[in-house]
């Protein structure tokens, strides 16, 4: 028995009372509804009968049924680099997310993020991802080594990376990290500083560690001695950072500058400069990478690297379209990246 609608309800017409309505058969409905080809069989006067009672009633075609009869579901899988509690609140993350959904609306699609299991389960999001039927996906900053490439290489599910090694991905989209770390080094010399930290990222991230070594070439370039005691790893967050800056504010001989890998590490500094009592960018200089969009608000506003996030989300999501839709084939890009100078850095 039908379910009795509530009172003022508004309810949405099934095709069979669409077809009840014109006085044909669900199937004549559906392929006029559908644009099948064999609506080609239908007469003009039957064909404007059906489209003008659907509209009557506010009928609306199932776009998952309709776009699998093409073909397409026009939904494209977004996977992050892991599924740790809160990941959705980080800045970088929030940024790439933004950008592929501006692209995704320009072209008609949509997006489903994985979020359910993490990379070290491969099986279970190649499940999420083939089961959703996808067209494609986008995986965003793969750990190394990470096992879920292969798998949907080999399912031959199209895809392009966000931040992946290019010894392990293919299709992949990424700023010029070691270009833009060695413009940070020289900027923060050319202020004067030959003592200067590093708070690097999760080295099983391809991007922190080539960071980290872009950090290690350009003090070796600028003849400037490193310090093992001003060298610190953090998660790429905030909590992280400041523990990091904490561990070098306890040595004696503190540097003048210090390098954060991203800005949410440059932002937990910030926090362990002022909890000490120390000023920024009189006592120590801070610089982070990627200018997320809370980097200018921060006190003082925070010197660091500019990641072209939105141009280089937008890019891999165009081109895993272009593919899917007529075969164009992907080029894997690099974006350059540039300094934004605030005031969390200072002549020495």
């Amino acid at each position: 028995m039908r379910e009795k609608r509530r009172p003022n309800e508004k309810s949405r017409a099934t095709l069979k009372e669409v077809a009840n309505a014109v006085g044909v058969s669900i199937c004549t409905a559906s392929v006029v509804l559908n644009n099948s080809h064999s609506g080609s069989r239908v007469s003009e006067s039957t064909r404007a009968a059906v489209i003008e009672a659907a509209r009557t009633l506010g009928y609306r075609a199932n776009q998952l049924a309709r776009s699998l009869h093409a073909g397409h579901t026009h939904v494209l899988g977004v996977v992050p680099a892991a599924t740790d509690t809160n990941i959705l609140l980080g800045p970088h993350l929030q940024h790439v997310l933004n950008g592929i959904v501006n692209e995704t609306e320009v072209h008609g699609y949509d997006l489903s993020l994985i979020t359910r299991c993490d990379q070290s389960k491969p099986s279970d999001l190649l499940d999420a991802l083939l089961g959703g039927r996808m067209d494609g996906v986008i995986v965003v900053a793969p750990r190394s080594n990470s096992r879920l490439i292969p798998l949907l290489r080999n399912e031959k599910l199209p895809m392009v990376v966000i931040d992946g090694d290019p010894d392990q991905c293919d299709n992949i989209f990424e700023i010029d990290n070691e270009a833009s770390v060695l413009n940070a080094i020289r900027y923060i010399h050319s202020l004067g500083h030959t003592k200067i930290g590093h708070i690097a990222g999760p080295q099983d991230l391809y991007a922190a560690r080539i960071r980290k070594d872009a950090f290690f070439r350009g003090m070796s370039m600028l003849g400037i001695p490193l310090r093992t005691e001003w060298l610190q790893v953090g998660l790429f967050d905030v909590v992280s950072g400041e523990e990091a800056m904490n561990r070098i504010l306890k040595n004696d001989d503190l540097p003048t500058a210090v390098f954060c890998a991203n800005d949410e590490m440059a932002f937990g500094a910030l926090n362990a400069m002022h909890s000490k009592g120390l000023r920024v960018p009189e006592d120590i200089s801070i610089m982070g990478f990627d200018d997320v969009p809370v980097a200018s608000l921060t006190s003082p506003p925070l010197t660091t690297i500019k990641h072209p996030v939105d141009e280089i989300a937008r890019a891999a999501t165009a081109a895993l379209i272009n593919y899917i839709e007529d075969g164009t084939p992907i080029t894997s890009r690099t974006f350059l990246g540039s300094l934004v100078e605030r005031s969390s850095t200072g002549n020495l």
